[in-house]
């Protein structure tokens, strides 16, 4: 049943990464060339890679830029310069980057369409710190801001404070007047302003339905049209679609810390009858509190195995959609009713282990972990329940 799971979600990434809601816009919509491409995040090459290829169908010339994590650049897009920078600190190369593409977007004409393509990690790969806030001030602020429990939409606040660019602020660098933004959301309620910390979403952006946004800048001369094209749910409901019946598709979205999710969890393990797959999802952030190995999937995993110890025929899998849980190549864990009682036989204290935030070295002693998939897409973490 693991390997089906594991399966059923590298097939829900794999449809996704064709990234459908951006085809069918881009494939309508009226632009002129020649175009302008700027994407920015952990999956910037697949949207870059979906946006040219039906660009070069419709005959529209382009170029531009491309800005991702160290590593995920896996084939060659024409006429795009590719840079890469840190994640999930920044490093000198986010700010040399993120300058240089500041450069690149004033010296665009006016009569140029601008085609931004946004995702999570955007945070950490675009970056011009505030003046006097030097390269050492950010490393070590966005150590502090992940080890410190706060959710993502806490964290951008406070990044927005140090930053040149974020909370709308590249928008005051590009001449072009016409923008068209898409988004894939790593965030609760898929608020543009916290999407790589609302870099080119504007404070008086209109909602016109939901998930697109509409707006008018520089004095009524410049357009924006902001449309998320992909969220946590998209995976979920294509994940189901990839599992064996019974599924039920939770409604919960969960950014609270890591302790009341797994206590969220397991309470409703314990008091659901019906037998089935259960699909959660979010992103619970971790106090850090020792020194030892893991992500957030691999230590809510940890906490549910403790909860669930030895109760009923509970699976639990966490799962990092874009294939790193803190860790390369690890994507989460998966465990069970009898994790605990496997750790033990090992030797190893659960509760130690759990205060010294050392998840993946213990799930890895029981090949509870569950590693990096081949189609990664930025789209946050899923939780899987199975009762059986």
């Amino acid at each position: 049943m693991k390997d089906l799971i594991i399966n059923a979600f590298e097939s829900a990434l794999r449809q996704l990464n064709t990234l459908p809601e951006l085809k069918k816009d881009l494939e309508k919509r009226p632009l002129s060339p020649p175009v302008k491409i700027l994407a920015i995040g952990k999956s910037a090459f697949p949207m870059a890679k979906v946006c040219v290829d039906i660009l070069n169908k419709r005959e529209i010339n382009y170029s531009g830029y491309l800005l991702t994590k160290y590593g995920n650049v896996t084939g060659i897009i024409p006429n795009l310069i590719v840079r890469e920078a840190s994640h999930p600190i920044p490093d000198i190369n986010t700010i040399k980057y993120s300058r240089e593409i500041l450069s690149w977007l004033q010296e665009l004409h006016a009569n140029e369409e601008l085609i931004i393509l946004l995702s999570g990690g955007g945070s950490s790969l675009f970056e011009v710190p505030i003046n006097g806030f030097t390269l050492e001030d950010l490393i070590a602020f966005n150590k502090n801001l992940l080890q410190s429990g706060l959710n993502i939409k806490e964290m951008n606040y406070e990044r927005a404070k140090k930053s040149k660019v974020k909370a709308g602020k590249a928008l005051n660098y590009i001449k072009a007047m016409k923008i068209y933004c898409y988004a894939l959301s790593d965030v609760p309620d898929n608020e543009p302003e916290i999407i790589a910390s609302g870099c080119f979403f504007p404070a008086n952006s209109q909602k016109i339905e939901d998930n697109y946004y509409q707006a008018k800048l520089k004095k009524g001369k410049q357009e924006l049209y902001y449309s998320i094209i992909g969220d946590n749910f998209s995976l979920r409901y294509q994940l189901a679609k990839e599992l064996p019946p019974p599924v039920y598709v939770q409604p919960r979205y969960f950014s609270e810390n890591v302790e009341n999710v797994a206590e969220f969890i397991a309470d409703f393990a314990f008091s659901t009858d019906k037998k089935g797959m259960y699909i959660f999802g979010g992103e619970a952030p971790v106090k850090v509190t020792g020194n030892g190995i893991g992500g957030r999937c691999t230590h809510l995993a940890l906490l549910l195995a403790k909860k669930i110890a030895g109760k009923k025929h509970i699976t639990f899998y966490a799962l990092a959609s874009d294939g790193n849980d803190n860790l390369e190549n690890v994507s989460g864990a998966c465990v069970n009713q009898n994790t605990l009682n496997q750790l033990q036989a090992k030797g190893i204290d659960i509760f130690s282990v759990i205060a010294e935030c050392d998840s993946y070295s213990a799930l890895k002693t029981i090949n509870a972990v569950v590693p990096a998939f081949q189609n990664p897409l930025n789209l946050n973490d899923i939780y899987l329940l199975q009762l059986y």
